[in-house]
């Protein structure tokens, strides 16, 4: 991620980057938590936990990031319409996300 940000890196760049690695460590911790419930209740009910949570947290995130501004002072204000359309795009790439987080502890689990 480094290689394609400016240099030196602004702030931002900072805070993604430990956004990430705390997703990354609730992830890691979330795999056991997912095998259990694979064991009791199935396949199913693992994609719809994870795609579940995946949407909560892209509409957090989504809150977080569409809710604070851009930084931008010379960009125009969003509309209802900017707003809809930005909290329905990170909701659905947080589900998305969530659906691969699914497979991967399903792929991933011991046997």
């Amino acid at each position: 991620m480094l290689v394609g940000t400016d240099k030196p890196p602004p702030l931002g760049f900072g805070w993604i980057v430990v956004g990430l690695l705390a997703i990354c460590v609730a992830i890691g911790f979330a795999f056991p938590w997912l095998w259990r419930v694979r064991e009791r209740s199935g396949v199913w009910s693992v994609l719809w936990r994870t795609t579940t949570l995946g949407a909560l947290v892209g509409f957090v995130l989504a809150a977080l990031f569409g809710l604070g501004g851009s930084g931008e002072p010379s960009a125009p204000p969003m509309g209802r319409i900017d707003y809809a359309i930005w909290f329905t795009v990170v909701t659905i790439v947080g589900s998305v996300n969530g659906v691969i987080v699914g497979l991967a502890a399903i792929i991933a689990q011991p046997r």
